[in-house]
C-alpha cells in the first residue's frame, strides 16, 4: 500500500504500528468526511484550473461511489495505510491512475483531517443538541405533571426548606438549555473552513478557500492558515467541554434519583424493566445505568482535560501529538448523545410517592419561613432568625401548595412558567434542526454537482 509520503524507504514494523495503528482503525469514523472534503477541492482545483473539466468529471463520480460505500459498507484503513487520507487517495488512483495523483495540490494531510473533524464535529453537534432537548423537554413534562408536589429542598445534605417535584425537574431542563448556549457557542467556532490552510503555511497558489467553505456548508473561514492548523484539538477540547457539562447536569440527576429511590427516602420509583439485578440477593432491583451514567460523567471530564494537556505547549504549526484528541472526540460525543437518550428514558419511567413527599416536609422547613413572615411585617430579619431558632419546637407545618405559591417571585416554585420553558425547548429544536437541515443541504448540493 502506497503511503503518501512514501520516498523509497520502508518503515520499521514497531514505529508504524505505534504511529499509526490506532489511528487507521478511528479514520473509519471521517471516511464520509474525508470524501466530501475530497469532493469540494477538487471542484475547486477544477475551478481554479488545476484539474481540466475531464478531470474533474472523472473524479467526481468515483468520490460519490466511495461515499456510498462509506456510507453502506464503511471505509476502513488498513495500518500500513496510515489513514483515511492515504485510502481514499490511493482508491482514486486505482481507479484513474494519474488523474488520482492530482487531488493533493495545494492540501495536506493537516487540512484534511482538520476538515473532516469539523464536518464530523458538525454532522454530531445537532444530534447532541437534539437528544438534550429531548431530555430537557421530558424533564418539563414531568414538571408540569408534578408542579404543585411538595417536597424538601436540601442544603449540605440536609433538609432545608420547601421545594417541589416541579422546580426539581425543571431545573434540570433549564440547565441543559444553558448548556446548548456553550454548545451553539462551540458549533459556531467549528463552524470555520480551514481548508486551503494546507500544512499550516498555504501553499503559493490561487486556492479558493471561499468556495470551498461554500460547498462544505461551512459559515465560514478559518482566516489565518496558521490559527486553522493551531485550532486542532483546542476547538475538540472545546466541544468536549460542553458535552463534559451536560455529562454533570445529568449525573446530578441521576445522583439525586439513586438517592430518591432508595428505601430511606421512598420519594421516587422506576419502572422494573430500567432496572438491573443482584447474582446473589433475589430481591435486588439496582438502577444500574445510572450509576454507569455517574462514572461516565469522569470519564469526559478526563477525555477534556487530556485533549487540553496534549495541546498545551505545542509549538505553532502541526505536531502528531494532536493525532492523539481524535478518539476522546470520539468517545466523548458517544458517551453523551448515550447518557442524553438514558436520561430521557429515565423520566418517562420514573414515578412519584407524594404521600412520602408530603411526609418529610416537617415543620423545621418552614423556619426561615417564620422568619421571613416577621421581617415583612417590620422586624429586623437578624432578630426575627434569633426568634424562629430559639422555639422550633413549635414550628408547624403550613399547607403544602399554599406554602409553594407564596415563592411566586421570578423562577420560584410558585412561577416556573412551565409553558414559556416548552416553548424555549421547541424553538431550541427548531434552531437546531435549522442548522442541521442547512448543512445537509449544503452537502447534499455538493454530492449531487454536475457539470461545469
Amino acid at each position: 500500500m502506497t503511503k503518501l509520503w512514501a520516498k523509497g524507504y520502508t518503515s520499521a514494523e514497531a514505529v508504524e504500528s505505534y504511529e499509526a495503528g490506532h489511528n487507521a482503525n478511528l479514520d473509519k469514523e471521517l471516511a464520509g468526511c474525508d470524501i466530501l472534503g475530497t469532493m469540494a477541492h477538487c471542484r475547486m482545483l477544477y475551478s481554479i484550473g488545476i484539474l481540466s473539466y475531464d478531470e474533474w468529471s472523472l473524479l467526481h463520480p468515483v468520490l460519490q461511489t466511495l461515499l456510498t460505500e462509506a456510507e453502506t459498507k464503511g471505509l476502513a484503513p488498513q495500518q500500513a495505510e496510515e489513514d483515511i487520507h492515504t485510502l481514499i487517495e490511493n482508491r482514486l488512483t486505482q481507479a484513474l491512475g494519474p488523474i488520482g495523483e492530482k487531488i493533493h495540490t495545494g492540501r495536506s494531510r493537516n487540512d484534511q483531517v482538520l476538515t473532516d473533524l469539523r464536518l464530523y464535529t458538525k454532522e454530531r453537534l445537532p444530534e447532541i443538541a437534539t437528544a438534550a432537548l429531548n431530555a430537557a423537554a421530558a424533564f418539563a413534562n414531568f414538571a408540569q405533571t408534578y408542579e404543585w408536589v411538595a417536597m424538601p429542598g436540601y442544603t449540605h445534605m440536609q433538609r432545608a426548606m420547601l421545594s417541589s417535584v416541579g422546580l426539581w425537574a425543571a431545573s434540570f431542563a433549564e440547565a441543559l438549555l444553558d448548556d446548548l448556549l456553550m454548545l451553539e457557542a462551540a458549533y459556531t467556532v467549528t463552524d470555520q473552513s480551514p481548508l486551503g490552510s494546507a500544512a499550516a503555511y498555504g501553499a503559493p497558489l490561487p486556492l479558493d478557500r471561499a468556495l470551498t467553505a461554500k460547498l462544505l456548508g461551512f459559515s465560514a473561514i478559518s482566516h489565518n492558515t496558521l490559527t486553522a492548523a493551531n485550532s486542532r484539538g483546542k476547538f475538540e477540547a472545546a466541544v468536549t467541554q460542553c458535552l463534559a457539562l451536560i455529562m454533570v447536569d445529568l449525573s446530578k440527576f441521576a445522583q439525586d434519583l439513586l438517592i430518591f429511590t432508595t428505601k430511606e427516602f421512598g420519594f421516587m420509583s422506576v419502572d422494573e424493566e430500567l432496572c438491573s439485578g443482584s447474582s446473589i440477593m433475589p430481591q435486588k432491583k439496582n438502577l444500574g445505568a445510572l450509576e454507569v451514567l455517574r462514572a461516565r460523567t469522569h470519564i469526559v471530564i478526563a477525555y477534556q482535560s487530556a485533549m487540553l494537556g496534549i495541546v498545551s505547549g505545542l509549538p505553532s504549526g502541526y505536531n502528531m501529538d494532536y493525532q492523539e484528541t481524535k478518539a476522546p472526540l470520539f468517545e466523548s460525543l458517544r458517551i453523551c448523545a448515550e447518557s442524553l437518550d438514558v436520561v430521557t428514558l429515565f423520566m418517562k419511567h420514573t414515578h412519584i410517592y407524594e404521600q412520602n413527599l408530603a411526609a418529610a416536609c416537617e415543620p423545621n422547613l418552614f423556619a426561615a419561613d417564620r422568619a421571613l413572615e416577621m421581617a415583612m411585617k417590620g422586624a429586623p430579619f437578624r432578630s426575627a432568625y434569633r426568634e424562629v431558632a430559639a422555639h422550633l419546637d413549635s414550628e408547624t407545618t403550613d399547607d403544602l401548595t399554599t406554602a409553594l405559591k407564596k415563592r411566586s417571585h421570578i423562577g420560584g416554585p410558585g412561577a416556573l412558567e412551565l409553558d414559556t420553558l416548552i416553548v424555549r425547548i421547541d424553538e431550541q429544536k427548531a434552531k437546531w434542526a435549522e442548522k442541521q437541515t442547512a448543512f445537509t443541504n449544503a452537502i447534499s448540493a455538493l454530492v449531487a454537482l454536475t457539470g461545469k
